[in-house]
C-alpha cells in the first residue's frame, strides 16, 4: 500500500504536529500554500492529501479543482480540512472533488483510521483501473508481435519444401516477434506489480558511475547501429542508496528512448553530477522533440488519450522508469523543444541525505 501523504496548511505548528504524529507510519511531504502543494504533488505523486480550507492565495477549494484536473493524481484521496463544523463547507469541498472532511481540532485515532480507510480504497481502486488498463494495453500493443509470429509459422507449416534461406528468414521473424511478447509482458507485469504497490526494491550503497557505465554497454550496440554518439560528461565519486537493477533500467530506458528518437549519426548527452542533496543524471537527444500536448502524459501510458501512437513498448518503458524514481524518493523532468531534442532529467537524494521527503 502507498504510505504518501502530502499535507497543506499555511500553519507551522499544525504541520509539525501532524508530521510527528504521522511520520513514523507514513512518508511525509508538507507545503504551506495551495500554490506549493501543486507543483510539490506532481513530484511526490501522493497517496492522500490533508488539505486545509482556509489558507491565502489559493483556498483549499480551488487547490483541490486543480489536483482533480492533474491526470497523474486522478486516484489520490484528499480530505480537506477546517476549522469550522458547516455544511456549506462539506458541501463546497465534495464539489471540488474532495472525498472526505475533517474539522479542527480532530480526535487522531479518528485521522489515522480515515487515512487507513481512504488509502485501503485508493489501492482498490487502482487495482481494477489497472486490470481494464492492462487488457486494453496488450490488446495493442501484442497486435503487430502475434500477427509475425503467427504468420511465420503459417507459412512454415504450409510450405514444407521451402528453401533453407527463406526458412532462416521467418524463424528469425517468429523469433523476434517472441521477444517482443515476451519483453512487453515482463515490462507490463513490472509496471502493474510497481503501481499495485507489490515490486519490492532492494536498495544498497553503490557509486553512480558504476549504473552509468552498465547503462552505456547494454545500449552501446543499438547506438553503434544507427551510426549514434554517445557522449557522457561525468562528475565522479557520487554514492547513491539505490536498487542497482533498477535504477541501471531506468538509465537504459531514457537511452533506449533517446537512440529511438534520435538521426542517423546524431549525438545523445548523458550528463551526471552532483548538486546540493541529489545526485542528477540527465540524457538529451537531437531529436525531434515531444509534442507539448503529450508532455503532461509522458509517463502515463494507461492515462494517455493518445496511447495508439505510442513507439512500441516506449510509453510502458518510460512508465516504469518514473515508478522506480518514485520508489527512490527521486524526481524525473522533461525539457523538450520541438525540432531540437529532448532532456530528460533524473534526481535521486545522495546516499548521505536524509530519507525525510521534506528534507530531501
Amino acid at each position: 500500500m502507498d504510505k504518501r501523504i502530502l499535507i497543506v496548511d499555511d500553519q507551522p505548528d499544525y504541520l509539525e504536529i501532524l508530521e510527528n504524529v504521522l511520520g513514523d507510519d507514513y512518508e511525509i511531504a508538507i507545503a504551506a500554500s495551495g500554490e506549493e502543494a501543486l507543483t510539490l504533488a506532481k513530484i511526490f505523486c501522493p497517496a492522500l492529501i490533508l488539505l486545509d480550507i482556509i489558507m491565502p492565495g489559493l483556498d483549499g477549494y480551488e487547490t483541490c479543482r486543480r489536483l482533480r484536473a492533474t491526470p497523474c493524481l486522478r486516484h489520490t484521496k484528499i480530505i480537506m480540512v477546517s476549522a469550522k463544523a458547516v455544511v456549506t463547507d462539506r458541501l463546497q469541498g465534495d464539489e471540488a472533488g474532495a472525498d472526505d472532511y475533517m474539522t479542527k481540532p480532530f480526535d487522531l485515532e479518528e485521522l489515522r483510521e480515515k487515512i487507513h480507510l481512504s488509502l485501503r480504497l485508493k489501492s482498490l481502486e487502482e487495482l481494477e483501473s489497472l486490470k481494464s488498463d492492462v487488457l486494453a494495453l496488450l490488446s495493442h500493443e501484442t497486435a503487430a508481435p502475434l500477427n509475425g509470429l503467427l504468420g511465420s509459422i503459417q507459412f512454415l507449416r504450409d510450405e514444407p519444401d521451402m528453401e533453407l534461406a527463406e526458412r532462416m528468414q521467418l524463424l528469425e521473424v517468429a523469433y523476434d516477434s517472441a521477444i517482443r511478447l515476451h519483453t512487453l509482458y515482463n515490462k507490463v507485469y513490472k509496471l502493474s506489480a510497481m503501481r499495485a504497490g507489490q515490486w519490492q526494491f532492494e536498495k544498497e550503497p553503490v557509486e553512480l558511475k558504476e549504473i552509468i557505465e552498465v547503462a552505456l554497454n547494454v545500449t552501446a550496440p543499438q547506438a553503434d547501429k544507427h551510426q549514434i554518439e554517445i557522449k557522457w560528461v561525468d562528475t565522479s565519486h557520487i554514492p547513491v542508496e539505490a536498487d542497482i537493477l533498477q535504477l541501471q533500467e531506468a538509465v537504459i530506458a531514457l537511452l533506449d528512448n533517446a537512440i529511438q528518437v534520435s538521426p542517423t549519426a546524431g549525438c545523445i548527452t548523458i550528463r551526471t553530477w552532483h548538486d546540493t542533496n541529489e545526485f542528477r543524471i540527465s540524457v538529451h537527444d537531437q531529436g525531434p522533440g515531444i509534442d507539448p500536448d503529450y508532455l503532461p502524459h509522458l509517463f502515463e501510458p494507461f492515462v494517455n488519450p493518445d496511447i495508439i501512437h505510442h513507439a512500441s513498448g516506449q510509453g510502458i518503458s518510460l512508465a516504469v522508469t518514473h515508478e522506480i524514481l518514485k520508489a527512490h524518493s527521486g524526481t524525473i523532468k522533461v525539457d523538450s523543444t520541438p525540432k531540437t531534442g529532448t532532456t530528460f532529467t533524473l534526481g535521486i537524494p545522495c546516499a548521505t541525505c536524509t530519507t525525510r521527503a521534506t528534507k530531501c
